[in-house]
Order: structure tokens, then sequence, then C-alpha cells
């Protein structure tokens, strides 16, 4: 992204929105504006939007308060979507190969867009073309290649009689972007780019010289806590608990009967005051200790400590060295030495993250604390260009919205398209096997013929980078026929007998055995025979079988010659031997 970029950043919380302009500085970036606004009424839970009409309202109210402050109209916007709708899914996808014939790329393609089929098929319970209708494909990545199950690095030009590969493949609902795409609708916006809510958190906070450490990343929302971990150079895994701040606000509400809103900010008084005053939905007013009140919510802390110690654990398979809070709802006093107790951790071992501590972003310092890390976070990832991408294309009249890290191509359109893997590569044909007197032999089935593919009325290939509003054709790929021969193409000179019979030339095809059978050499040969190929063993008197010799009315006297020499009916014939037989008239 160019020096001077600009962005308009969304994060659209279960309790708050917050919105920003930020632009890309020569070192850094600048917050040039912001907004933030919560929400009327409870229009989403658990990080999810169920009133539409309710969220889009505040969007509208942050995107027009910001284009009063800019000067200048907002037309497109970055967004993230909660780690709660990743789904990360292990797939594998094997095929038997010949031992004999080299492993081609074709084959790996092939191989790899049948991993995927599985890996969408997991999710769902569906096949993949239906599945593509439930789910964007955010990116997959190889995990492992085998041959005949020993782990290899590239399989291209092995042989062998199996190959398999192994994937890890990311996944979002389509409901998931279609319920933010549609708040940006309403609101007169595109979208400018998506990125998931733990990696936007994970890129501001958790910097990759801190990677090689092993960190978790907890973003700890109202509704959702999401978790993000690194290790070894990077942020291998992510996950979410369905619990955060809310949970503490529903605790006290229901321990002193109080609306959610009500609740909510005797929660938020309990980080500042030493007594907090409220009045309950009877109308008795209050004034409690906030010690007293956070025993009474002591249970709840204890359990979404607790979810998220167990998550955690579960992704790492261990304690990490150190986590890292972020979020609003991560200032719940006692809930950093809970996770730390959990995770058998000392206190000091798990801190809190504040926009403040991210020392590469200036501007607007009141926007401060742990729960603005998230939005500056999207903002720098659009800047950046590492938010996944967002295009529209039409695959023979199908519309297809493709979401991925990388440019997306022609394949991956295809595939959310619902095409199968058999209709974009098509099937070799089945190499033809036997055995010729002990030895195996092979003959190769034909490759398919490859599927036609034009992008905008131009001939291109799987491989070619799709944009925004391409419309591709599609034919599939056509299956190879299956390996053919004849007997006949397998018999060379060696098995043949040449021979000079009264100055021409034969040539003796040897005895052939198919599965014990006589046969000629235009028998076509069936998969996993068993062919003999015999020399001849000829006399003399087999030659009349292959010559038209008619004796009768002939007189005089039958002479045959092999190489010059007499010879009799029970004489050998060997190869290249010179046969004469003719009368010799006999005076009188």
């Amino acid at each position: 992204m160019k020096i001077g970029q600009e962005v308009f950043a969304l994060d659209i919380g279960t309790r708050t929105v917050v919105g920003l302009v930020v632009r890309k500085q020569e070192k850094g970036y600048e917050i040039l504006a912001h907004k933030v606004l919560e929400h009327k009424g409870r229009a989403m839970y658990d990080g999810q939007i169920h009133d539409v009409e309710a969220v889009a309202g505040s969007v509208r109210q942050i995107k027009e308060s910001l284009e009063s402050i800019m000067g200048k109209k907002l037309e497109r916007a970055a967004v993230a979507a909660a780690g709660r709708a990743l789904y990360t899914v292990e797939a594998v996808a094997g095929k038997n190969t010949s031992p004999f014939v080299e492993i081609t790329r074709e084959d790996i393609d092939c191989l790899k867009a049948d991993a995927l089929a599985n890996a969408i098929k997991s999710i769902s319970g569906k096949n993949a073309s239906d599945a593509f209708a439930d789910y964007h494909c955010v990116g997959y990545s190889i995990v492992k290649w085998f041959l005949e199950d020993e782990e290899l690095d590239n399989l291209v030009g092995q042989k062998g009689r199996s190959i398999s590969v192994k994937i890890v493949a990311t996944f979002l609902p389509r409901s998931v972007v279609e319920s933010l795409l549609t708040v940006l609708k309403r609101c007169g916006l595109e979208l400018y780019s998506i990125t998931l809510e733990p990696i936007a958190a994970g890129s501001v906070v958790i910097l990759p010289g801190m990677r090689k450490l092993n960190i978790a990343l907890v973003d700890i929302g109202a509704g959702t806590s999401d978790i993000a971990i690194s290790r070894d150079g990077s942020i291998f895994a992510y996950g979410m608990v369905p619990m955060a701040g809310d949970e503490i606000t529903e605790k006290i509400c229901e321990t002193y009967l109080l609306d959610f809103n009500e609740g909510e900010r005797v929660k938020r008084e309990l980080l500042t005051k030493r007594k907090v005053c409220f009045q309950d939905i009877l109308g008795q007013n209050h004034e409690l200790d906030t010690k007293d009140i956070l025993e009474a919510v002591k249970t709840s802390t204890y359990q979404l400590s607790s979810e998220i110690a167990q998550k955690i654990l579960g992704l790492n398979g261990k304690a990490p060295a150190a986590v890292i809070c972020v979020g609003g709802g991560s200032l719940m006093p006692g809930l950093a030495e809970c996770i730390a107790a959990q995770l058998d951790l000392p206190k000091d071992r798990v801190g809190i993250r504040s926009r403040e501590n991210i020392a590469f972003v200036g501007g607007q310092e009141e926007l401060s604390g742990p729960f603005a890390v998230t939005p500056v976070g999207i903002a720098v990832n659009a800047l950046e260009g590492t938010t996944l991408s967002f295009i529209n294309v039409k695959v023979n009249d199908i519309a297809v919205n493709i979401l991925g890290q990388d440019k997306p191509t022609v394949l991956k359109a295809l595939l959310h398209a619902g095409f199968t893997p058999a209709q974009i590569f098509g099937i070799p044909g089945m190499a033809l096997t036997f055995k010729l007197n002990g030895d195996l032999k092979v003959v190769k089935g034909k490759m398919a013929k490859p599927a036609e593919i034009m992008i905008n009325g131009k001939k291109t290939g799987l491989d070619a980078v799709i944009s925004d509003g391409d419309v591709i054709a599609f034919k599939p790929a056509v299956d190879g026929e299956p390996g053919r021969a004849k007997v006949g193409d397998f018999i060379n000179d060696d098995d043949k007998i040449n021979i000079k019979i009264n100055g021409r030339d034969f040539c003796i095809n040897p005895d052939i055995i198919i599965d014990g059978k006589p046969v000629t050499p235009e028998e076509d040969i069936m998969d996993n025979a068993s062919i003999t190929l015999r020399i001849k063993k000829l006399i003399l008197s087999d030659i009349f079988n292959i010559i038209s010799f008619k004796p009768d009315g002939m007189a005089g006297k039958l002479v045959m010659k092999i190489n010059g020499c007499d010879a009799g009916f029970a004489s050998p014939v060997q190869n290249g031997d010179e046969i004469d037989i003719y009368w010799k008239n006999i005076p009188s």
C-alpha cells in the first residue's frame, strides 16, 4: 500500500461499533478520526449479527459522523469477522497409480482438488457442490505428501502404487460474510477487505519478532473471546470461546435484578469505584462495595477464565509461555489472574495490552485501552494488504463470491462454482497391465482432454489470476481412454522365424497362449492377462502349411533342400534357413 493511502475500518462488535480512518505514513500509521457507538439494543449475540437494521443504523451514524469530520464521502470499509466463524479442517485424499508411470503435475493438481473437496464435505456433511453454497474457502496449505504412505517433499517424477496428500483448509460460513455485506450495503458502503478479528489483533500485538515465542493472544470482547497462538515464527492456530464480558454482565443482572444496560454500567464502574450505586427493576436503590459485587460474580469470572484456558490448552497442547489479553472484557478485575491460575502460570505471565502499547500507530490518543486494539488491527491489516480478498465473478452464468488470502485463480473459482475435480482435470485413462513371458508390461492410458477455459472471451488456464467482475466460460475436461493393445504389438523380431522358401521371404509368428488358450496376433489384450510367446519349432513338413504346394498330378521326384543340402520331411528348420522344394523330372 502506498504512503498516504487511507482506509475506513469498522469493528462491528457485540456491544459497540468502532469506526476509524487511518492513513499509512512513511513510518507507521496515523489515526485521522474515530467514532465509537454502542448498539441501542442487543442487536448482536456472540459476535453474530441478529438485527441487521439495528446494526446498520449504528454503522450509518458512524459513517456520517466520520464523513463530516473528514469532509469527504466514505465509500468502502474494511471489516472483520469474529473468530467464532473460522473453521479449520484437516483433510486427506489419495489415488492409486501405476508403479511404472511417473507422477505428473496434473496428478498433483487433481489430488489437491480432491482433498479440498473432502475438506468442504467434512464441514457440512454435504457434497462439495452443495457445501460451496454454505461456506467461503479462505485458503488451504499442504501439510504432507505421501508416496505409498512414505512422506516425501515432492511427488512429481516419482513412481509408486499410490499417492496421497494431507491439507489444512480454512473456511468462513457464507452467512457470516453475507450479514456483514448486507449491513455495509444498507449504509451505501462497498467491502474494501475482510479479515478475521484474531488475525487483526494478532498482527499488531504479536509482532513478527515475537512469534518465535509460544504466546497466546486472547481478544475478550462482549460476546466472544477470540484466541490466536504463535509458535516457531508464525501464528499457527485460532480458536474461539462463545463467552466474554456479557457473561459477567448477565451474572450481575441475575444477582441484583437489573436490566442489561444497568448491569453493563455497574460492571464498568467496578474498574474505577470503591462503591457502586444502582437501582433494580423494582425501583429499589442500592449502594454496594465493589469487592462484594466482585465476590458475587466470582463464579462467572472463574468459568470464563476456565473456558479460555481450556481452549488455549486444546489448541497449543500445553500451557504457553505467556498470555496477552486485549479487548474491553480483559479489564474485568481478577480475570487475568484467574487465567494465569488455570494455566498454572505466574501472574506476571498474563498481561493486558492496550492501544497505547502499539507504538507505530499515532493520532487520536483518546481512542485508547485494550478495546481499541482490534479496530486498529483491522485498519493496519487492510493497509498492508494482508486481509482476505473478496471478488465477484461469473462461471457459466453462476455468480461466485470468493475469499482468499492470495490472488484467487480460475481453479478456485471453478471449485467455488461447484465443479468437481473430475470435471476440471478429467480422469486419465487406466493403464493396461499384463504379464508377457513372466515380465510385467504396462500400456499407458490416454491423458484426459483438458478443460476449455476462457476469461472475458480469451483462452486461459487454471492458474490464471481472476479479478472482480470477470466472466469465466468453462467446458469440462473429457476423460482419457484406457490403455489398449493387441498381442501383435509386442511380438518383436527375436520372437519370429524368418526363412526363404523358393526364393520368397516368409516371417513366421511365435505360438501365442493367453491364459492357456491359443490366439492370433490380432487378439486384444485384456487387463491382468498372462501371455506366453514361444518361438515355433518347425520341421520341413510344416512348410507345406505355409506355402501352396500341390503334388497331385506332378511327375518326377520331389526335391527338398535346406541351405542347399538334401533334407527330409522331419528335418528341423531354423531361423534364416533357405528352403527349396520342387519336382525334378526323372528321365524315362
